[in-house]
């Protein structure tokens, strides 16, 4: 029997009302870090913030994004739709630019979530302390502890995804219109944020290809999902003529690709890196176990091989940024709602097993303390961060160029990456655009790849416009180009962060 949120007693509308407000207070009192800049993902936290920044500042069109690492042109670079950033902006406009604006979306996008997962688990089970269990699983879980405070698209993502799964499951049912139309508007909205998400719709097909064939003959389902393959690849269509035209991208299309290389396919030590995520900042571990146990007592519906199997190809279209812990965490956000929905259903079947039985209070003691244990290393790894995109001296050099250069002035700015990836991916080119310094100073101009030498773009950006070159190494990394600029400009500042030089 199908349940609704509407039937649900009141003591368990209390505790969830008592759970998420427990966990917003420690997320705003512990996890809410003092700047971006010295944050988890500060790297893509600068880079979203700017973008908000850039659409409050010059009041572009949502459909123009704009960045600051895009020369003397305007910038517009190819992404994702910029819906959250556009909201953030027009925050801005009561409030003033600041972080908080963007960290509080995304912590009212992941409660959102929460409810709507909770929905899931109520709808499918009919378990409301299943579905509690479900909650407390996903708001503990390393993605939702970080993404909550984070300023990322991410969590809006998974908000839409979590709407666009509850309705296709519920249509599926009821052949309701409502949720039809919800199903459609909110995977293309997941798609459209993040494109990784459209893993949804091969859940889909799957939740009806393994168990409601009879499906396949609705034409409403499938004008749905050629409407959100036409919304999606129609606006990434566009943002990658703005990469044509305009030569920034985020590598939605142009740039990087994120997909896997054949070589990269038989690399073994690829496959434990992509379990260890999975444990991390996937499933975690209690989606594991729930995994594990659900299929040793094939308990696995239709849904739950659906899910698995959109899940398992999200991981090997993105591999190459799935299997590093300094590019993907974000990434695993969509397996984190399916680790949460697995506990769910574990700890439903459990209940029902165990509940007259004298174990169970050492059940759910066991059960308690490990997540617990849980949640604590998650904050503690929230608020002590891997330091792989924090760099001290990007920060304390950016800081200075803000001190020091003239209003409006073009820069060149060495990245600390490279321009290509690693022969394991095929030496195919990295998007090494390094945008902290570019947001610090609010200034344009160009990047420089941390493995360029000479200085033949560096003048050629000079010509251009370019009065000012930042460095943030403290020791010289290229001769020639220490020679050039020797003969072409002034240091104005150095220490053991970076230097910065002025055109003459």
């Amino acid at each position: 029997m199908k349940n609704n949120i509407a039937t649900i007693s009141t003591t368990t509308k209390k505790n969830l009302a008592f759970i998420i407000t427990l966990w917003v207070i420690i997320q705003l009192f512990v996890s809410l870090p003092d700047s971006i800049l010295d944050d988890w993902m500060s790297w893509r936290q600068a880079d979203t913030q700017n973008i908000a920044r850039n659409f409050y500042k010059y009041g572009e069109s949502i459909f123009y994004p704009q960045i600051n690492w895009g020369g003397n042109g305007p910038g517009y670079v190819e992404n994702e739709f910029q819906l959250y950033t556009y909201l953030i902006s027009k925050i801005f406009i009561l409030t003033g630019e600041h972080t908080l604006p963007g960290q509080l979306l995304s912590l009212i996008f992941i409660i959102i979530t929460s409810l709507f997962l909770f929905k899931l688990v109520i709808y499918r089970f009919n378990n409301e302390k299943a579905a509690l269990f479900s909650v407390i699983v996903f708001l503990v879980s390393n993605g939702p502890v970080h993404l909550s405070t984070a300023i990322m698209p991410d969590a809006l993502s998974i908000m839409f995804y979590s709407i666009g799964l509850y309705s296709f499951i519920r249509y599926t049912d009821e052949k309701n219109r409502i949720h039809l139309l919800s199903f459609i508007v909110f995977t293309a909205f997941a798609g459209l944020v993040k494109p990784l998400a459209l893993n949804l719709g091969i859940i889909q097909f799957f939740i009806i290809l393994l168990g409601r064939k009879e499906l396949l003959k609705d034409y409403k389902i499938w004008i749905g999902w050629l409407l959100v393959v036409g919304i999606v690849g129609g606006y990434m269509f566009f943002s990658y003529n703005l990469f044509l035209k305009y030569g920034n991208t985020f590598g939605v299309i142009g740039g990087e690709k994120k997909f896997p290389t054949l070589h990269g396919l038989t690399v073994l030590i690829h496959y434990p890196k992509l379990f260890y995520m999975s444990v991390v900042w996937g499933l975690g571990i209690t989606g594991w176990f729930s995994l594990i146990y659900l299929l040793l007592k094939k308990k696995f519906t239709n849904i739950e091989w659906a899910m698995f199997i959109g899940n398992i190809i999200a991981v090997f279209v993105a591999m190459r940024y799935m299997v590093n812990q300094g590019f993907s965490p974000h990434y695993y956000i969509f397996m984190c709602l399916w680790g949460a929905y697995l506990s769910g259903y574990a700890f439903k079947i459990l209940e029902e097993n165990y509940s007259h039985k004298g174990i169970r209070a050492k059940f759910v003691t066991a059960v308690s303390v490990i997540i617990l244990i849980v949640f604590a290393a998650h904050l503690f790894h929230r608020t002590h961060p891997l330091r792989i995109h924090y760099h001290p001296n990007v920060n304390q050099t950016g800081n200075k160029l803000k001190e020091v250069a003239d209003p409006n002035s073009l820069i060149i700015v060495r990245s600390i990456a490279n321009e290509r990836e690693r022969s394991t991916w095929g030496n195919r080119i990295n998007n090494f655009e390094d945008p902290r310094i570019f947001y610090i100073s609010d200034l344009h101009g160009w990047s420089l790849p941390r493995d360029y030498k000479g200085f033949r773009r560096v003048e050629e950006y000079r010509r251009q416009g370019a009065k000012y070159y930042v460095e943030p190494y403290g020791n010289p990394v290229d001769s020639l180009l220490e020679q050039y600029l020797m003969k072409n400009s002034v240091l104005v500042h150095a220490d053991s962060n970076g230097r910065i030089y002025k055109f003459k």
